[in-house]
């Protein structure tokens, strides 16, 4: 039996009450869609959020007595306005107010890419990096290249640098930094523009590139990797699509399906999971990855647990059995791994992070993170935990609008009930990245590491490592932050929608 999504009630709740007060006030006669957009952040807001306890008025119950929500809305001009305002009201957490991920979509940005796999953009990612020719400033590489995109098809590919963007050649991080990025970003988020490359083997290229849709591929590369007769699995994918939309299978779960196919064909032993820039998505496709991944005398056992605000645990939607009640593991295929790695960034986050929270109470010490070394406001070497983000959304559409509105409303929980790394995991091992070496590249600096871990069960040597980014380009002794222009800020998250299968 299909069940309602909890939220689903509210909507229609506020939509009845909006519409009522309207009527019979006139000073409502005259409101705008910015004003309904307003009140509904505010009402959604502090009935779905986890910090609602922080937010006005004390007591819920009167959200829907005449004038008390426009009491607090009427000195904002925005949606987003009024977010900020209830987003900086949460407890302070790390020196800051804990929620820093709500957000509103006015684009359908998150159901496009993460429910849909579609994306409308360059679909190119790009950053800036010190290296031995660039001196004390940096030059403007490609990270990463989804394919299918505009980018990918231009022949944009990661470890190229960016000589110039529509002419202009300042884009050097210095001149960058004090315009505070702006020409990098008009760029990235314009209809077109003209790119001049040059790739590792030395060819420059300028083409002209248009954003457009196109079908997103989140899976970067998978492998298996032999090394002294054990197989090791090598997945690494950008993000966490759906693998069902509207409860029909998508092409990612035909995906993760063929590559977990084929890494039981071979009987790999162990699995390495690449999730350096995966910012998250979906929460169900981060099940079905841990049930892949999980050893099967796990099944039955809690995956995690979600933490709601009072109002919703006294509505019942933590319930066992419930939209959001506690999550158990039901193994799927044949795998049974003896070690897993993660390697993860600064970028990794959300359903990642969910994802690798899960699974350490059935790993223990044989899972490991192999995380990256960043750089402090000094330009000093310092290890990078992951992003941080233990909390999720589900989408709350403003109702006669094309808005969406996505209150952090849930943080997850681990069977060792763990579940508070605001300020991100902590990595294992650290070592250098290469950005000149592809995904799946065993001889890439974060691969390598786990690759010499499987086989040795230490870490690298702090001297191998910077020999090794030595070779590779990169200067360690003292570096500027590897300053990432990041155009899908909202697409990173943990997010769960109405799609789950009925039971």
């Amino acid at each position: 039996m299909k069940r309602l999504f909890p939220v689903l009630l509210i909507l229609l709740l506020f939509t009845s009450v909006y519409s009522c007060k309207k009527s019979d006030n006139p000073d409502n006669k005259n409101d705008t869609e910015e004003d309904m957009i307003k009140d509904s952040v505010f009402y959604y807001t502090k009935v779905l959020s986890l910090w609602e306890g922080s937010m006005p008025p004390g007591n819920v119950n009167t959200l829907d007595d005449k004038g008390v929500v426009r009491s607090y809305t009427k000195k904002y001009a925005t949606g987003e306005e009024v977010l900020k305002y209830m987003m900086s009201l949460t407890p302070v957490v790390n020196g800051s107010p804990v929620d820093r991920y709500s957000f509103i979509d006015r684009q359908g940005t998150i159901s496009g890419e993460i429910e849909e796999g579609v994306s409308t953009s360059y679909g190119m990612y790009v950053f800036y990096l010190q290296t031995s020719s660039s001196g004390d400033n940096a030059d403007l590489y490609v990270r990463m290249v989804d394919k299918n995109s505009p980018a990918y098809q231009a022949g944009i590919r990661r470890g190229d640098r960016i000589l110039s963007i529509n002419g202009q050649t300042n884009i050097d991080y210095k001149t960058q930094q004090a315009q505070s990025f702006k020409l990098i970003n008009d760029a990235l988020n314009s209809k077109s523009m003209t790119i001049k490359f040059v790739s590792q083997t030395s060819v420059t290229t300028e083409k002209q590139i248009v954003s457009s849709l196109y079908n997103f591929d989140p899976i970067l590369a998978s492998k298996v990797i032999e090394q002294n007769g054990k197989k090791i699995g090598y997945l690494a994918f950008s993000s966490f699509v759906a693998i069902y939309n509207n409860r029909i299978p998508t092409a990612m779960l035909s995906s993760f399906e063929n590559i977990f196919s084929q890494f039981e064909g071979q009987n790999i032993s162990e699995l390495i999971v690449d999730l350096r820039y995966n910012g998250g998505g979906s929460v169900e496709t981060a099940e079905y990855l841990a049930n892949r991944i999980v050893p099967a005398s796990a099944t039955g056992k809690r995956m995690y647990s979600y933490k709601l605000n009072r109002n919703l645990q006294a509505w019942g939607w933590a319930k066992e059995g419930g939209e959001f009640g506690p999550v158990n593991y039901a193994k799927k295929g044949t795998l049974n791994l003896n070690k897993v790695y993660f390697l993860v960034t600064e970028s990794t986050a959300s359903a990642s992070e969910l994802l690798i929270n899960s699974l350490k109470p059935y790993f223990k010490d044989n899972q490991k993170m192999i995380g990256t070394y960043g750089a402090d406001s000094r330009g000093n070497r310092v290890v990078e935990n992951t992003y941080g983000k233990p909390v999720g959304f589900f989408r709350t559409s403003i109702p006669n609008t094309d808005v969406d509105l996505y209150a952090t409303s849930f943080q997850t929980i681990n069977a060792d009930n763990y579940g508070d790394y605001f300020a991100g995991l902590t990595p294992d091992g650290s070592t250098y990245e290469d950005y000149f070496k592809d995904f799946g590249d065993p001889q890439e600096g974060m691969i390598a590491e786990a690759l010499y871990y499987s086989l040795n069960g230490s870490w690298l040597s702090s001297t191998s490592k910077t020999a090794l980014a030595s070779v590779n380009k990169l200067r360690n002794e003292k570096y500027i932050s590897r300053h990432r222009i990041d155009t899908r800020a909202h697409a990173n998250g943990m997010y769960k929608f109405q799609t789950r299968r009925s039971k």
